[in-house]
């Protein structure tokens, strides 16, 4: 009978860890994807001002990932972008596990004749604002909220990117921290 009662509460104990464990994963889904999502933004900086061209992230609201794009003749061209193939960091920044909800101009952009949500520049659209970094090391200011994919975590993090610095900082917010704060 002891044996038993021992195995019945080293059972429940399993699986309280098991629902906890589970629920720490989700969070760490949402903490590692916002943190390369970050370093996607240090990185866009870097490659504008190692190849002196317009850096541009553009998301894809169909599957949820980013496209990078370059101005890849400024001189003969300025303002056309077109996709960077030779990016070589894009695809470290998975999106599979986070979801972007909102990315957003904030304060002025350094680009102004361009309508920042479109990836080539003519038009504008519903979607996700563009990011374009600059040679000189400034870019866009951005606030950017991602949440996660599994529907268990409920929290978000908000991004911002300091354009004339290059400052990236992020938030983690539950969601009366965040309804306090007026998102969307």
């Amino acid at each position: 009978m002891e044996i038993l009662l021992a195995l019945a509460i080293m059972g429940l104990l399993l699986g309280a860890l098991a629902v906890n464990w589970s629920a720490l994963a989700g969070g760490r889904d949402l903490e590692e994807g916002a943190g390369r999502l970050e370093t996607a933004l240090r990185m866009a900086r870097a490659d504008a001002a190692n190849h002196g061209r317009r850096i541009r992230l553009a998301f894809d609201e169909m599957d949820g990932r980013f496209i990078v794009f370059w101005e890849a003749d400024p001189m003969g061209e300025p303002g056309r972008f077109t996709e960077y193939t030779a990016c070589t960091w894009d695809d470290y920044v998975s999106m599979d596990r986070i979801r972007l909800e909102r990315c957003e101009l904030v304060g002025l952009s350094v680009y102004q004749v361009m309508k920042m949500s479109t990836p080539g520049g003519a038009g504008a659209s519903a979607g996700p604002a563009a990011i374009t970094f600059e040679p000189d090391g400034s870019s866009d200011s951005a606030l950017l909220e991602v949440s996660a994919v599994d529907e268990r975590e409920v929290r978000h993090v908000i991004i911002e990117l300091e354009g004339l610095t290059g400052t990236v900082t992020s938030r983690i917010l539950s969601p009366e921290e965040l309804a306090a704060e007026g998102s969307p």
